[in-house]
């Protein structure tokens, strides 16, 4: 599957090797911070457009 963040290949529930995130299945929401992520997916994404470090 895909990264949610970066859009590069990664398993479910996997850290990705490109930009940090760990993978939280397909029903992660984008403004959901729980789980093993310090971000939001939508902060993470936002984080990655603009080349800083995910959280």
């Amino acid at each position: 599957m895909k990264c949610p963040v970066c859009r590069e290949e990664v398993d479910l529930f996997d850290i990705c090797d490109n930009c940090g995130w760990q993978n939280n299945g397909p029903n992660e929401k984008e403004t959901d911070s729980k789980g093993p992520n310090k971000m939001a997916l939508k902060e993470a994404r936002d984080a990655y457009k603009k080349g800083e470090q995910i959280l």
